[in-house]
């Protein structure tokens, strides 16, 4: 008996962040398109473009008719992926890559167990929507979170 009040004193004392871990997992969802859409006009967005842009600029300053191919082959690529990724359903490896930061500190922040995309909203109680702090964290000026309202009301 007396082990018994030893197991039960012991686990009462156990501190506050083992105990949370028999609590259920908490799960950062958000909002798959409007967040493509958000990328797509966001200052990181455009830092990637001006890259490419200026990569391009140089290849043809020295006439590097495989780079300016190739560039020029990137460009229509990643302008059709962003439509796919935006009004389609295709995949958003490349979104996932640049808010990797993001993720982390949201995670932290709200002690989720880790952030993954949804296509509508996910009502369930572990479920923690951190669209609004992407969007922050992405740069989402007015009008691209206007143009999120009208994908979302066209989506219902």
């Amino acid at each position: 008996m007396k082990g018994l009040w030893v197991i039960l004193f012991a686990i009462f004392l156990l501190p506050p962040s083992l105990q949370s871990k028999a609590q259920t997992r908490r799960v950062g969802t958000f909002d798959r398109q409007a967040i493509a859409l958000a990328y797509y006009r966001s200052p990181q967005w455009a830092a990637e473009l001006k890259q490419h842009r200026d990569e391009l600029a140089e290849a043809k300053r020295v006439n590097d008719v495989e780079r300016i191919r190739a560039l020029s082959e990137w460009g229509g690529q990643a302008q059709e992926l962003a439509h796919k990724q935006v009004f389609g359903d295709a995949p958003i490896p490349n979104i996932l890559e640049a808010l990797k930061p993001a993720f982390a500190a949201i995670e932290k922040e709200q002690t989720l167990s880790n952030i993954v995309p949804v296509e509508a909203p996910d009502k369930s109680p572990d479920a923690i929507d951190v669209t609004s702090q992407l969007l922050d964290w992405l740069k989402a000026d007015a009008q691209t979170r206007a143009l999120i309202v009208e994908l979302q009301e066209q989506r219902k």
